[in-house]
């Protein structure tokens, strides 16, 4: 009988895969690095969800090391099919996506997403195996199969590529959990260690292997040793790269500055021309102290040192560092301000989105649309303009800091640019231009949120309990604007943006019109994670537990942290994906705002 349902299940998945493949292809069939790949969806054919009188399809991406592409791809239709090509750089391995065309998405099955894997010569390439591992907990969820589907994977991954270090960890973490006596726990931890302990070797002083090794014992979960690698590193290997810049950090840790001047200087006595990179962060925290202590002359020559990496991403934003610390300090006015302009002079080379660094490959730049880059250098170039506002201010060059402070004031201006101009009239006592400056603020926030107001029923929330278990009670949330938000204990940016979280809660808290659910939703947490969560003796806003794994595709996120205000009538009015840094505090309280006194 059970082979006979196992018969059943695979002709039946078989035949989800046969239709899928009918209503979408993706040529070539095996698909290289460096070649084109092509989508083509047909929505007229069987089993097709979007309809073929649709106006758009977009492809999502919701796992992907595709890091040069968008992850939302607009398809194109062309003789009532949609179609769109993607070029596959020199280090991608695997992606998944599902299509969507307005509330409408489409994907194989109810648990499962569509695929581009890369070959070489018809082999998954390293890591396409282990990377289709971590997508299935975007396509499944917090399904009781995960594990074991995830663990199959990884040995696939191994029987291609036997010495893929990430992937022994995996499974043998996987093993550690299945064990069902301590012995045999015991017995694959200790064969963890070794896998660690044989990788660490390889390169003992190499940045980007000692990540592989924090790695792995992270999977593992001991996060204590992490301190202790990097020590056996420092005192070791004290004269490698890595080993000088454990000790910067270590020295750097102290309260005591003189006796940090003092190493730090003895220290830069062993510098040549071959090791000087590794000097860089001496360097800089030399520039930094001597700065706070006024003497310039030390600070300007261990601020060369900053910038000698070739073809960094960071050069420009660097030089921008500098003039702000020199401003800060009020010292070298002068040489900020050549720093500054430096720094503008080569705006269009500012870092835009998350740059990746990987030995193998050197600095990956992300996709970034003509418009967004431009964005980014215009928000680069009026920062550039309130600092030198700024300098020229306390170099008592007055005509010249209005000017400049005048022209850094734009509705594209980042927070801190506005918050240098709000100071530079503050200090001015030029009580005028300092109101005309908030509403100015007040008016393009209110003016660029009611662009983004959406119009879609919210799902029901009555998958989510507080922190002893009890489920919420959803008949009080009838006719209240609710603030939710999506994090987990994991999630660096989430635990980033929960103090603003508290300052807008704060705010809100005594208006009965209002109610916050702070939701843990990692696919990888449970409600005991939540419930252990050191900030629940930090915070004080109401803290609950999602329980629906699918919670993400019916809110449509695929990434955390993810904050969503539903209006009164049951509507999501608005959303933000992602921790958009201190902006998020002044955006949040503008949406509420909206919602509050909206008819």
């Amino acid at each position: 009988m059970k082979k006979l349902t196992m018969l059943a299940l695979l002709l039946s998945m078989a035949a989800f895969a046969a239709v899928a493949q009918q209503r979408l292809t993706i040529t070539p069939l095996y698909p290289e690095r460096g070649q084109t790949v092509t989508v083509t969806y047909d929505p007229s054919a069987p089993g097709a969800a979007i309809s073929p009188s649709a106006s758009a399809v977009t492809m999502v991406f919701t796992y992907s090391n595709f890091y040069n592409l968008p992850w939302r791809m607009p398809m194109q239709r062309i003789n009532g099919k949609w179609t769109a090509s993607l070029k596959l750089a020199d280090y991608t391995a695997f992606a998944t996506f599902i299509l969507e065309s307005g509330d409408v998405t489409d994907k194989p099955a109810k648990d499962q997403h569509y695929e581009i894997a890369v070959y070489k010569n018809k082999i998954p390439v390293e890591n396409g195996y282990l990377y289709k591992a971590y997508s299935l907990s975007a396509q499944i969820g917090r399904s009781p199969l995960l594990a074991d589907k995830q663990a199959a994977l990884y040995e696939q991954e191994l029987a291609l590529h036997p010495d893929n270090y990430e992937a022994k960890v995996r499974l043998l973490m996987y093993k550690i959990n299945k064990a069902t006596t301590p012995a045999e726990k015991e017995k694959f931890r200790d064969s963890a260690h070794q896998v660690i302990a044989d990788q660490f070797y390889k390169a003992p002083t190499f940045n980007g292997n000692i990540n592989k090794v924090t790695m792995g014992y992270l999977i593992i979960g001991e996060n204590s040793r992490l301190d202790s690698i990097r020590k056996v590193v420092m005192e070791r290997y004290p004269e490698s790269d890595m080993g000088r810049e454990l000790r910067t950090s270590a020295i750097a840790s102290g309260k005591d500055t003189t006796r940090q001047i003092d190493l730090f200087e003895t220290e830069l006595k062993k510098e040549t021309p071959e090791n000087e990179a590794s000097f860089t962060g001496m360097h800089e925290k030399l520039f930094q102290y001597y700065a706070a202590r006024k003497d310039s002359s030390k600070a300007l020559y261990h601020a060369r040192f900053l910038t000698t990496e070739k073809e960094s991403p960071y050069t420009a934003a660097t030089w921008q560092k500098i003039a702000q610390t020199l401003l800060d300090n009020n010292v070298a006015l002068d040489t900020a301000r050549f720093y500054a302009q430096r720094a503008l002079d080569s705006v269009r080379h500012y870092p835009v989105g998350i740059i990746r660094y990987f030995p193998e490959t050197g600095y990956i730049y992300p996709y970034a649309s003509d418009s967004t880059r431009e964005l980014v250098y215009k928000k680069a170039s009026l920062h550039l303009a309130s600092i030198q506002g700024l300098i020229a201010m306390k170099q008592g060059r007055y005509a010249e800091a209005d000017q400049q402070i005048k022209k850094s004031i734009s509705r594209f201006a980042d927070k801190a640019t506005m918050d240098n101009a709000e100071w530079y009239y503050q200090q001015r006592q030029d009580t005028v231009n300092l109101i005309t400056l908030k509403q100015f603020r007040y008016n393009i926030l209110i003016e660029e949120l009611l662009k983004q107001r959406l119009n879609r029923l919210a799902p029901p929330l009555n998958t989510f309990v507080d922190m002893q278990g009890k489920p919420v009670d959803t008949a009080a949330l009838k006719d209240k604007i609710i603030v939710i938000d999506f994090w987990a204990t994991w999630c660096i940016p989430c635990m980033e943006e929960m103090p603003y979280l508290q300052k807008i809660y704060d705010h809100y808290k005594h208006n009965p019109r209002i109610v916050f659910m702070i939701a843990n939703s990692g696919a990888r947490n449970t409600l005991a994670n939540a419930q252990a969560w050191s900030g629940n003796k930090t915070y004080t806003f109401p803290v609950y537990f999602n329980t629906d794994p699918e919670v993400g595709d019916k809110f449509k996120f695929n990434t955390i942290p993810a904050s969503y205000l539903i209006d009164q009538a049951g509507y999501i009015r608005f959303n933000n994906i992602g921790f958009e840094g201190p902006e998020l505090e002044a955006k949040l309280k503008g949406q509420i705002e909206i919602l509050l006194h909206s008819k």
